[in-house]
């Protein structure tokens, strides 16, 4: 194991140690991208495989801990070993043909014979007589190797010349692609180019020149694609240093234009399991989810949802999409007071990059005006809860380490009476994970205050991903809460 190695191994350990309680600090982050930035230059001076997998593992988990604080994901590329290292285990040579050998006192002879020889004809010479010294010359330093330390591709240049989005993932019909990298410790006389791969195919490239005095960072038009956009494909934009590659950075243009699809509107959270969706529900419902299909979207692109009640917007949320390019969704929507939602008619819409998608229409039944329906108030998502129900380490943005085991949902009750049945669903990725009913116990609970449900794994860490609960009151869905758990990355 290199000195190298050992010394960015401990640092990562010491930056792991600090996500318990310093997860999202500007220090915390800024230590973050230096090591990441440390990491890959250490790969031109790190020749061992297991090693370099290792320095990749940790520049990963480290981006996706900037990522999920900052929304920008750093350059993760090791750079290649520089000119003279020999990567991995030196291969073993060819297997060669037994032959026989002298006896071993042959050898003890002929080496006694040899070493007389050769003392006899020094001392003719005078070298055994007079001290001498042996001139070593230093090795030359080795030439330092050109990296990038910025890299990133776009959907092109707004009226500044600032890139418009960076992205690995682009929408059918993009216009043209832009690039914007740096390069660091490039010679002037260096000379450098970039070329754009399709498979084996050379689809775009811009000719040698030498580096000279350019200015950084530097922004080109790598593709532009007509009318019709870019061609779609997987693509690779690699620069050169003289023959040498010293970045790559890999994107897809998307072969189906974006489409939202399958609207259907349900009371519960799973709208794979409600594909058919609802057009009327019962009196008292405190959540509708919208649920939707999708495909060719890319990142960036305007997504909105609104909620008509007798013609009139009731509800708007939007969001910039940050998701896959295919698969399904959902939306929800819930009252702004502790309230169910009022009687009759309603619609759900949904329009992307200022389009109309697609629209559903459902119906609200009416609450008799005698009645008080009993209720639960906002769900607060914690890791505890002291016995009067004051939450215990609630996160920011409800986003809570991947070594949480248990989570409490804390909410308030009014109107309940002793019998009712109630119950916590638990959904992760789309998918519950458990189910859990109760019968209110008015003896101990009374009527209204503050209670909690937990969940956890029988004592083990939780899976990361993204996770909803929902309060239902005689299987009718009261509240929702959604919260996120992070995945850990493992070594290598």
């Amino acid at each position: 194991m290199s000195d190298l190695f050992d010394v960015l191994q401990e640092r990562y350990q010491a930056l792991v140690a600090r996500t318990e309680g310093d997860e999202a600090s500007d220090e915390f982050l800024q230590d973050a991208r230096d090591l990441i930035a440390d990491a890959r230059q250490a790969g031109a001076g790190i020749a061992d495989l297991d090693e370099r997998s290792q320095l990749r593992a940790w520049m990963r988990f480290l981006a996706h801990a900037v990522a999920d604080a900052t929304g920008i994901y750093p350059d993760v590329t090791l750079q290649p070993l520089a000119r003279g290292q020999l990567a991995g285990p030196r291969p073993e040579s060819a297997e060669q043909p037994a032959r026989s050998f002298p006896p071993a006192w042959v050898w003890t002879l002929i080496g006694g014979a040899a070493g007389v020889i050769l003392a006899v004809g020094l001392a003719a010479s005078g070298w055994l007589s007079r001290p001498h010294e042996t001139a070593v010359e230093p090795l030359p330093a080795p030439a330092s190797l050109p990296f990038v330390s910025q890299f990133v591709v776009g959907t092109g240049l707004d009226a500044s010349g600032t890139l418009e989005m960076a992205t690995d993932t682009l929408c059918l019909g993009t216009p043209e692609l832009v690039a914007r990298f740096t390069l660091e410790e490039v010679q002037p006389e260096t000379e450098w180019h970039w070329e754009v791969r399709r498979g084996d195919e050379v689809v775009a490239s811009q000719s040698a020149a030498p580096w000279g005095s350019t200015a950084q960072p530097i922004t080109v038009r790598v593709l532009a694609g007509g009318p019709a956009g870019v061609e779609p494909g997987q693509y690779d934009l690699l620069l050169y240093a003289g023959q040498q590659v010293v970045g790559m950075r890999s994107f897809q243009v998307l072969d189906q234009a974006p489409r939202l699809f399958n609207l259907r509107v349900a009371d519960v959270p799973a709208p794979a399991e409600a594909a058919l969706g609802q057009s009327a529900f019962e009196a008292g419902v405190r959540a509708i989810y919208l649920g939707y299909e999708f495909e060719g979207l890319c990142p960036g692109l305007d997504v909105s949802y609104t909620l008509y009640h007798g013609g009139a917007s009731v509800q708007e949320r939007a969001e910039s999409w940050s998701g896959m390019s295919q698969g399904h969704s959902q939306a929800s929507f819930q009252p702004a007071d502790d309230l169910p939602f009022p009687a009759g008619d309603y619609e759900a819409v949904v329009t992307m990059a200022g389009q109309e998608q697609g629209r559903v229409k459902f119906t609200m039944g009416e609450v008799a005006e005698e009645a008080v329906p009993p209720a639960f108030g906002d769900v607060t998502i914690a890791l505890g809860a002291q016995p009067d129900g004051t939450p215990i380490a609630p996160a920011p943005g409800n986003r809570f380490d991947w070594n949480t085991k248990v989570v409490y949902a804390i909410f308030d009750t009014v109107g309940m009476q002793d019998g009712l049945r109630w119950m916590a669903a638990w959904v992760r990725n789309g998918q519950e994970v458990a189910r859990e009913e109760y019968l209110w116990d008015g003896e101990t609970a009374g009527t209204a205050g503050t209670y909690w449900v937990t969940y956890d794994a029988g004592g083990q860490v939780l899976p990361g991903g993204t996770y909803s609960v929902t309060l239902y009151i005689e299987n009718v869905a009261q509240r929702s809460a959604d919260f996120q758990i992070l995945y850990y990355v493992p070594r290598e």
